[in-house]
């Protein structure tokens, strides 16, 4: 284990630019849209993808602050309950329909499919259920994040949540299937593996070139160590240009300043994770200022 982290590098968080790659749409802990813009101008976050679990918030937030948002559907969810135990397309069971996830795509409302959570509702993403929404996704070029994990464990879950949960299917490697049947799918795998399926994730990207990683969870709740083992194991790999910053709605700060304390980091690398990577992956072209007032 490197004791590197404990070193600080040259700082790039007051000049660089960053995508954060994983975001909800959330009341929960006292979110507000102005609490989350703050944050991003704060810490110089252009854009940040993100998840909604209805037809309304996520779409509301990106109204309120154009630009500075990829919006996306988080599915399929249980009963129509999402896991954090509020409504997600409860008129249809939990599962958006196509025809208007497509009006969306084309529109212009919705740019990316995600966070997909089919390990909560219990099934691999080989279900048949989901296959529609793949091939919706690789016809019109849409990227798509996986939740990759086989957490949160169960003290971690709210009461009530997900009862067919099924960590096997956190497996990255299950979507080898689907990546072979629509070869230019773009899959970013949220939460990278985690620890568990760390290796898969790694093999699954090495096959796939159209495969992406954020580390959200492990660059924040991890042990710091944790984090800079499996970051190194994925440059050693040869990936260094596909993985992604993501916060799951942890503070950005916290998780930059790790980035910023890795020595064996060059400030390319930390630039290609903070921002470059994403910019490529979800065609985001930089810009030199961000509006900071939303549009109630």
């Amino acid at each position: 284990m490197s004791s590197s982290a404990a070193g600080i590098a040259q700082t790039t968080i007051e000049t660089s630019p960053i995508i954060n790659a994983h975001l909800h749409a959330t009341f929960e802990r006292n979110t507000t849209l102005a609490s989350v813009l703050d944050e991003m101008n704060e810490n110089h976050v252009q854009v940040a993808v993100l998840s909604g679990a209805d037809k309304e918030l996520a779409l509301k937030w990106q109204e309120a602050a154009p630009g500075r948002f990829l919006v996306g559907a988080s599915f399929p969810c249980t009963d129509g309950i999402y896991p954090r135990i509020y409504p997600c397309f409860a008129e249809s069971n939990g599962w958006p329909d196509l025809e208007w996830l497509k009006e969306q795509f084309a529109s212009g409302n919705m740019h990316v499919m995600g966070e997909l959570l089919y390990v909560y509702y219990g099934i691999p993403p080989t279900d048949e259920r989901l296959q529609p929404y793949f091939a919706l996704a690789a016809e019109m070029a849409i990227p798509v994040g996986v939740h990759a994990a086989d957490g949160p464990p169960v003290r971690g879950r709210p009461k009530g949540c997900c009862p067919n949960f099924r960590a096997e299917f956190g497996d990255p490697l299950l979507l080898k299937p689907v990546l072979e049947k629509h070869p230019t799918l773009k899959i970013w795998l949220i939460h990278a593996g985690e620890v568990r399926f760390h290796q898969q994730a790694v093999a699954l990207m090495r096959e796939f070139p159209n495969v992406y990683a954020d580390m959200s969870i492990l660059n924040s709740v991890m042990p710091v160590d944790l984090h800079q083992n499996l970051l190194e194991s994925f440059l050693n790999a040869g990936l260094e240009d596909r993985i992604m910053l993501g916060t799951d709605n942890m503070p950005v700060k916290d998780i930059v300043e790790r980035l910023e304390r890795f020595e064996f980091l060059s400030n390319e690398q930390r630039r290609k994770i903070m921002f470059d990577n994403a910019a490529r992956f979800f065609d985001i072209e930089p810009t030199s200022a961000m509006p900071s007032t939303p549009t109630y």
